[in-house]
């Protein structure tokens, strides 16, 4: 059942929330910006055309910075509302009339569940939609580049390279793609190749058309890769080629980390398929699983240095919270970083800072004196 006490919480912390979303967002788009704002001005544009582009880049961007800032957001919010309480001595009252800490820390440990049902919604929803936004380099927000693309795997039987690729007028110049035969007797040797000389998309029939000398060669290989004896190269005329490799599809895949930004329904369409490490696929998915379980025990480390009975500085409080959750913060960092690069469990990155620092927000929630 809601109390008064449980409304006048959940409305305090939804206030921080709001207040911490906009200021930690906010000093992470100007730091960014400060650092990398020449690339926006290189190519020497006017003024209102720079303005314009640093809006529709960071636009975009706001998923992603809240998706690696929501747990920080969270604890913030939490932190602020205890703080706030015990400098007005809001806390002592609620002690006195009965309340325990572990029942005034529960509205605020749901509103957290309750956040990082908004970080899934984001990761599952808003990043894989605004994606191919994300692979824009901060001096080609127009996407008027032109890109080399060399040997992007469909699926485990073609690769698809270009001599120049324009994502925004959606053309190939150059185009080239080996198709590999998918018979067990003969899995992964090269069957027929496709060259066009231009491709234009079609989004109606979900493939490019293909302009100029354009046309499928068959080829059969013997055993050591070069021509059978008994086999002639057959040429057939082409001017459609059908792929799921659309143009927002070949500029996400220019962005090193560009699996990072799949809803997990993508994630395992993108295994199925094949042409991508199945350990990295796995590693996404550890790390998209365990990250709101993270979130969680942050904030639990947090919140414990404030629900306290007896006298203390706010500021005291809030240093050690500081400390504790930033150095939770880097171990689980470091730990993706150096574990996920090594030949380890695609599980233990993501897994390991549960292990270690679960049973410390355990023990230091049993150790609250209420």
């Amino acid at each position: 059942m809601i109390r008064t006490l449980d409304r006048y919480l959940l409305r305090s912390f939804f206030i921080n929330y709001l207040l911490s979303l906009f200021v930690l967002i906010s000093l992470y788009v100007v730091l960014d910006l400060f650092v990398n704002f020449d690339e926006f001005t290189e190519a020497g544009k006017p003024v209102l055309l720079v303005l314009r582009d640093i809006a529709d880049y960071y636009a975009y961007n706001l998923p992603l910075y809240f998706s690696q800032l929501s747990g920080v957001i969270t604890l913030f919010a939490a932190c602020a509302t205890f703080a706030r309480m015990q400098r007005q001595n809001e806390l002592t009252a609620v002690l006195a009339s009965g309340t325990s800490m572990y029942r005034l820390a529960t509205p605020i440990i749901f509103a957290g569940l309750l956040m990082n049902g908004l970080l899934i919604f984001d990761h599952e929803v808003l990043l894989p939609k605004v994606a191919p936004k994300l692979a824009r380099e901060r001096d080609d927000v127009q996407g008027m580049r032109v890109y080399n693309v060399w040997c992007v795997r469909e699926g485990q039987s073609r690769l698809l390279s270009a001599l120049q690729f324009s994502p925004q007028k959606e053309m190939i110049r150059g185009l080239m793609v080996i198709e590999f035969s998918t018979n067990p007797q003969d899995r992964g040797r090269m069957r027929n190749l496709v060259i066009a000389d231009r491709a234009q998309w079609d989004p109606q029939q979900r493939g490019w058309k293909l302009m100029g000398v354009s046309k499928r060669i068959g080829v059969s290989l013997d055993s050591r890769g070069g021509l059978s004896g008994d086999s002639s190269i057959v040429t057939t005329p082409l001017a459609f080629y059908e792929t799921n490799l659309a143009p927002e599809e070949l500029l996400l895949r220019q962005q090193a980390q560009w699996i990072q930004f799949l809803s997990v329904k993508q994630l395992d369409q993108l295994k199925r398929q094949g042409g991508v490490d199945p350990v990295q696929i796995a590693k996404v998915k550890h790390g998209r699983f365990t990250m709101p379980i993270n979130n969680m025990i942050l904030l639990l480390l947090g919140i414990t240095f404030f629900l306290n009975r007896l006298p203390e500085g706010v500021l005291t409080q809030g240093a050690k919270a500081l400390t504790t959750c930033s150095i939770t913060f880097i171990v689980t960092f470091v730990g993706h970083q150096l574990v996920g690069s090594a030949e380890f469990s695609p599980a233990l990155p993501a897994w390991l800072p549960i292990f270690l620092f679960g049973p410390l927000a355990v023990v230091l929630l049993d150790n609250v004196k209420t």
